[in-house]
């Protein structure tokens, strides 16, 4: 009778920790992702000019995608090695060709939108109340997956192109 208790409470126990690593596992998942899709971004994008050899993919702000983007180090975009930067204000925007904008910065895209106005610079940021007009991208997640609308308009005043490919995959495209 006894090991039958015990059995229960290691099962229980199994149970509050699988429960407890799905959350950590749905985060990781969920940044890995958007690490993905960063880089599937910044593949079917034109820049009118590409500086140097390295491509620079940016985040603003903490947030799990940093570590994500780690797994797109070793390829490259338009033949320039891709080097992953977190930035901390937002002068440094500039020199990004992907910049995304973690949740712990939704507070200032409006004037970093400001800030990097008509600049190369490819805007992304998951929907949270912001004027989602001042983003190239907004990643919106539905249903347990990841979907994007894209400012095309906001797109050509940086004097970027974006894929009709990537367009056709869009939610909504304005």
């Amino acid at each position: 009778m006894r090991s039958n208790a015990v059995i229960v409470v290691a099962l229980l126990t199994c149970c509050a920790l699988e429960s407890a690593l799905a959350d950590d596992v749905l985060v990781a998942d969920k940044s890995a992702v958007e690490a993905a899709l960063l880089y599937n971004f910044a593949l079917f994008t034109d820049w009118p000019d590409l500086p140097g050899d390295e491509f620079r993919i940016c985040v603003l702000g903490s947030d799990p995608v940093l570590a994500a983007l780690e797994s797109v180090k070793k390829k490259q975009i338009k033949e320039h090695r891709i080097s992953v930067t977190n930035i901390t204000a937002t002068p440094q925007a500039q020199s990004c060709q992907v910049l995304f904008v973690g949740k712990s910065e939704h507070g200032t895209i409006g004037n970093l939108a400001k800030q990097i106005s008509n600049a190369p610079v490819l805007l992304v940021s998951e929907e949270n109340g912001y004027d989602p007009k001042n983003v190239i991208i907004e990643l919106i997640a539905q249903h347990g997956r990841i979907a994007f609308k894209i400012n095309r308009t906001l797109a050509l005043a940086s004097s970027l192109t974006v894929s009709s490919k990537l367009l056709k995959l869009a939610q909504q495209v304005y």
